[in-house]
């Protein structure tokens, strides 16, 4: 893309853009609007509803990652009937994975209409008083909304009481680190602290590789455009939406995830270090603040500096 198109995007002027680029970015919409921060909830503001965001992430993207080349088949010294057979599981193991792609944007798609819906009826109930805004009807559980469906809007208050209770219990819990495993029916105590000996903290390592780097902490998709190139990304998880801050990633951290998790399979396609399932990430560093990782052995040091 040229720079006067990434100028364009960046500044929202897509009146500036050639016509083919902009029957592209129209038919990226159509295809991807339903992607946002997290798939998997629909309250979420989606791709489409937010464009600017878009235009900015495209304005920014950057096709060189900053870490080593991805392994390739040479790396593995594998030779005949070895070779030959990691070579077809190679290919089943991708052709599964596209599986798996396909089912997932599928159920994202189908699930994020949901979104449309109770939106709509969130305006209706806040041009009638019963909602201070459209989208606190997302406060609401699924009964509780059938529940003021059927009684009407008798009660404003009631509704504004519950939802303002749901946000306070949600800003209660906004730095509890959430248990990797939860047995039984009753709820594990909150933890908002992570022990850790030093500066030196540990995860899963799931992408071999070793980096050092400043770190850049990213919560949500509004932030992409802070990521530098070479930059550690320390990140609470991934997304499909998230893969294009890969691409200027030097090293990956997340608080959650495993060896399928979404951060590690694309770090190990982009050959970056990634050490995941790391409790508190997000919280236990800043930005700027000089990191190593090693991802043989899941390890992020603290090295004093920053960049």
């Amino acid at each position: 893309m040229s720079p006067k198109s990434k100028t364009a995007f960046a500044e929202g002027k897509l009146e500036q853009l050639p016509d083919l680029i902009s029957a592209h970015f129209e038919q990226f919409i159509q295809q991807f609007g339903h992607m946002s921060d997290s798939s998997n909830d629909f309250s979420q503001v989606p791709w489409r509803e937010n464009l600017p965001l878009v235009q900015k992430m495209i304005a920014n993207f950057s096709k060189a990652g900053a870490a080593g080349q991805s392994v390739t088949w040479s790396d593995l010294q594998a030779q005949g009937k070895i070779s030959r057979a990691m070579q077809r599981k190679y290919q089943k193991a991708k052709q599964f994975q596209l599986y798996r792609e396909e089912i997932s944007s599928t159920y994202i798609f189908g699930y994020g209409r949901f979104r449309n819906y109770f939106r709509k009826l969130g305006q209706l109930w806040e041009l009638k008083g019963a909602l201070d805004s459209a989208d606190d009807i997302f406060y609401l559980y699924h009964e509780e909304i059938r529940q003021a469906v059927k009684l009407g809007e008798n009660n404003p208050a009631d509704l504004k009481n519950l939802i303002q209770t749901r946000k306070e219990e949600i800003e209660a819990v906004a730095d509890a680190i959430m248990p990797e495993t939860i047995y039984g029916d009753v709820a594990p105590p909150i933890q908002t602290a992570v022990e850790h000996e030093g500066n030196a903290l540990r995860g899963v390592p799931t992408s071999p590789g070793y980096y050092q780097g400043p770190a850049r902490i990213i919560t949500k998709a509004s932030e992409f455009e802070k990521v530098q190139s070479g930059d550690i990304l320390v990140i609470p998880f991934s997304d499909v939406s998230w893969t294009p801050l890969f691409a200027k990633a030097g090293a990956i951290i997340a608080e959650s995830g495993g060896m399928l998790s979404h951060s590690s399979i694309v770090a190990r396609e982009y050959g970056l270090p990634a050490v995941v399932s790391v409790p508190a990430a997000c919280a236990l560093f800043t930005d700027g603040e000089d990191l190593q990782i090693d991802g043989y052995q899941g390890v992020v040091t603290k090295t004093g500096g920053t960049g």
